[in-house]
């Protein structure tokens, strides 16, 4: 890149690198970061990281003339690990997942590396650009970092290297190690021009958005006497749902669903039946209220599916209006909401008309 320092090229107002260590200090699978910079960009490379203040990083150290020489400067300066990982700086895209993978097939197999299946047919050129051989694509892996190791194999590795390896991999291939691949990521790439850099901006500029799925499910029994609601919608029917609140399953199904997605517990945990002050109370208010609850965290509501299952009364007719009064509880469209109901053919409490059941699968999403 015009003999430019890659790793410190700027994207998006930060330091190449400053990307790298952020998405590796970010992964529980990584408890601690020595940083290998060329011996000039030592000053550069302390200024990064006093900048993210990142309690993992624990070292800027000085590398040398060839790759591996860097590499075993940062072993050294690591001190001994059970198991240690080398990633190239210029890989600022390395995701969580790469990451926890490595920690998962080191553990097994003492040494690994992340690759993935090249989608290139691959040619192998000789004197005056002539094609001498076409490889079996269907073998051929692209190697890339992180390239995990047991701390030990490797550094014995380093040591006994006598000539100049491409890659960690190699080395202790050559050591006599079997290395195997674990699955990286076609986003995982490496910045060598200048158009890796302007593909890395792209998707260092996309935002990181966290998913997350709950399902919910519920049952009560019918009882006469009560009022039948389901979906905030009074059904006719000679009976309806036993509940301290007003027995709502439809709406208890999407409210478990989503609390479940964001990790918050369940409808008992916020709503307890113990909690006189919410007897007889309507469920689209405590939909309201998981709303909230989801606010507190960050998460916002991609949609929800909820399926309802009963004998009798027929409840299809009562649909639209159901999803009306959930989307309008939970503040989104009515695209983002899916009421279904069905029978189970006479079988259990259902079919038996003792009750009525239903269940949910929420999609949240985090900015």
């Amino acid at each position: 890149m015009g003999g430019t320092d890659k790793t410190f090229a700027d994207v998006h107002g930060t330091p190449l690198i400053a990307h790298t260590l952020r998405r590796i200090a970010a992964s529980d699978a990584v408890d601690r970061i020595v940083l290998v910079v060329a011996a000039d960009a030592v000053p550069d490379g302390e200024a990064v990281v006093r900048e993210l203040d990142i309690a993992k990083i624990v070292a800027v150290c000085a590398g040398g003339a060839r790759r591996q020489d860097s590499v075993f400067a940062g072993l050294l300066a690591m001190g001994e690990r059970r198991w240690v990982a080398v990633h190239d700086g210029a890989r600022p895209c390395v995701s969580g997942d790469v990451l926890e993978r490595a920690l998962a097939e080191v553990r097994g197999t003492g040494a690994a590396i992340a690759a993935v299946p090249v989608k290139d047919t691959i040619k192998v050129v000789g004197e005056e650009r002539v094609i001498s051989d076409t490889p079996d694509r269907a073998t051929l892996w692209a190697a890339q970092t992180p390239q995990v190791f047991d701390y030990q194999i490797l550094l014995d590795a380093h040591r006994a290297a006598g000539v100049e390896y491409t890659d960690d991999a190699a080395m202790v291939e050559a050591a006599g190690h079997r290395v195997t691949v674990f699955w990286g990521d076609y986003h995982n790439l490496k910045v060598t021009t200048p158009e890796d850099l302007d593909m890395v901006s792209l998707l260092l500029a996309r935002p990181a958005v966290e998913y997350r799925v709950g399902n919910g499910a519920d049952a009560h029994a019918l009882a006469a006497g009560r009022a039948l609601v389901l979906g905030g919608v009074t059904v006719p029917h000679p009976a309806g749902l036993a509940g301290h609140s007003d027995g709502d399953a439809l709406s208890h199904a999407v409210i478990d669903a989503l609390l479940g997605a964001a990790g918050c517990g369940d409808i008992g945990t916020h709503f307890p039946p113990e909690d006189p002050s919410l007897a007889g109370i309507s469920s689209l208010l405590l939909l309201e209220r998981t709303v909230g609850v989801l606010a507190e965290g960050g998460w916002c509501i991609a949609n929800v599916d909820a399926t309802m299952l009963a004998q009798r009364p027929r409840l299809s007719p009562h649909v639209p209006l159901m999803r009306r009064n959930i989307a309008t509880a939970l503040s989104v469209e009515q695209s983002q909401v899916s009421v279904k109901a069905t029978t189970t053919d006479y079988l259990g409490f259902t079919g038996r008309e003792e009750g009525i059941a239903a269940v949910a699968v929420a999609l949240l999403y985090r900015p």
